[in-house]
């Protein structure tokens, strides 16, 4: 009689955990990747255009978030820029 180790007696299914881990490492990645490519979003007060309008079309005024941009920085981005900004300070 032949004695096997536990580990090769039968086909063991992947954890539920480790399938959960793994997709989320996939997604937290794949965010820093889109905010080191495209740093910044559409403002969402002004939806990118940079300006608010009145009925007619004309144009109101700059959007106050934007400061008519029509861009800011995304969320990702802006913490990765505090981070760096910390350890610049602490090295000089």
């Amino acid at each position: 009689m032949t004695l096997l180790a536990q580990s090769a007696t039968g086909n063991h299914p992947v954890p539920p955990w480790v399938i959960v881990t793994i997709t989320v490492l996939l997604a937290v990645a794949a965010y820093v990747l889109s905010c080191w490519w495209m740093p910044f979003k559409p403002c969402w007060c002004c939806e990118g255009v940079g300006r608010h309008f009145r009925k007619d079309g004309k144009a109101l005024r700059l959007c106050w978030w934007c400061k008519g941009s029509g861009r800011r920085l995304r969320l990702g981005r802006r913490a990765y820029n505090m981070i760096a900004a910390r350890r610049r300070r602490a090295e000089s």
